[in-house]
């Protein structure tokens, strides 16, 4: 019999496509859902090949103690996917950075109380690693943390930077390993228009003609593709690292966007440039935005070293051209654009 996996959060758009590569693979799995009777959110799911042979439904809530346990029971691996995504919160402690923590100190304890998990793969983040007071010319690696995030000005990266820490905490002195992912802006085809509320929505926002014209923000990216690959060779492979950063292209917003443009003539991809001042004048209004991020992003990305994903797991990660292709793709396709979100030619 094949081996069992569990995956929280895998629904979301990261966890959608860790199910579909464990289904590809050979592997049964078990996806967790704050509520498995909610077979309409998990439809897409059940669409992918070999989901109806090797696929199941479980209860698992991050903020609920103990609520894993069951769902991990006899598995040999645990993918913790699942995660809050909100960057700001009227109250951040609570609403962000405790949320991720203690939903991940719930996942690791049933794993470690399943006595039958082997590994766990997390889904961090870049934000774990990339600090705001480095120089601009910096390349993080595997071996950084960002020790610059609080809850004031960074609650996101405080979060997970305590997340993870607190998951190796947890798995000290334990025979279970604890690998975690570190993603830049994944982007990528959407499964569900609910992948549209997560990272795909940059550039859904500009389809949309939501905004009035372009920043010059630049991301580092990997393909969600890519990303799901990783989590799996991490599973596969005798001996991982204990941390991957998942990174492909650095690439200006405003270069996505005529990208977008050139291939979807007919969505409202802006192409007006936003001068930087207005943004750092919006950031006084938007609390998405933050004078650190933006001094760290406008005119240039962070850089991160990707080698040790290709070396170690095989993961050659794909452009950022076909990634926004194929995510502006999946958008059209799905006809998740309105009528009063494309032109008519």
């Amino acid at each position: 019999m094949s081996k069992l996996a569990c995956v929280t959060g895998a629904t979301g758009f990261v966890g959608s496509y860790v199910v579909e590569q464990l289904l590809e693979r050979g592997y049964r799995v078990r996806a967790t859902m704050r509520d498995p009777s909610d077979k309409k959110k998990a439809a897409h799911l059940f669409a992918l090949p070999r989901a109806n042979e090797l696929l199941e439904l479980a209860a698992g809530d991050l903020e609920h103690d103990g609520s894993f346990d069951e769902a991990f029971r006899g598995a040999s691996f645990v993918v913790h996917s699942a995660s809050a995504v909100a960057l700001t919160a009227k109250d951040p402690q609570r609403e962000i950075v405790d949320v991720a923590v203690n939903g991940t100190k719930n996942v690791v304890r049933a794993a470690l109380a399943s006595s039958t998990v082997e590994r766990i793969v997390m889904t961090s983040s870049v934000a774990a690693v990339a600090g705001q007071n480095r120089p601009v010319e910096t390349v993080f690696t595997e071996e950084d943390w960002n020790d610059t995030a609080n809850v004031v000005s960074d609650a996101y990266g405080t979060s997970k930077v305590e997340a993870e820490r607190a998951a190796r905490f947890l798995v000290q002195d334990t025979n279970v390993k604890l690998v975690a992912m570190l993603p830049s802006l994944v982007l990528g085809p959407v499964m569900t228009e609910q992948h549209l509320r997560t990272s795909p929505a940059v550039l859904f926002e500009l389809m949309r003609g939501t905004w009035p014209g372009v920043p010059d923000l630049h991301f580092q990216v990997v393909d969600v593709r890519d990303l799901a690959r990783a989590h799996v060779r991490a599973l596969e492979i005798p001996n991982p690292s204990t941390r991957y950063i998942c990174s492909s292209d650095a690439a200006g917003l405003r270069l996505m966007a005529a990208e977008l443009k050139l291939a979807f003539p007919d969505t409202k991809v802006p192409s007006v440039p936003l001068p930087d001042l207005l943004m750092y004048a919006t950031a006084i209004f938007d609390k998405r935005l933050t004078f650190g991020f933006l001094k760290r992003n406008l005119g240039h990305a962070p850089r991160f070293d990707n080698r040790r994903i290709q070396a170690e797991l095989g993961v050659v990660p794909r452009s950022f051209r076909q990634s926004v292709i194929d995510t502006g793709e999946s958008i059209v396709v799905g006809g998740y654009l309105r009528e009063k979100d494309s032109k008519r030619t």
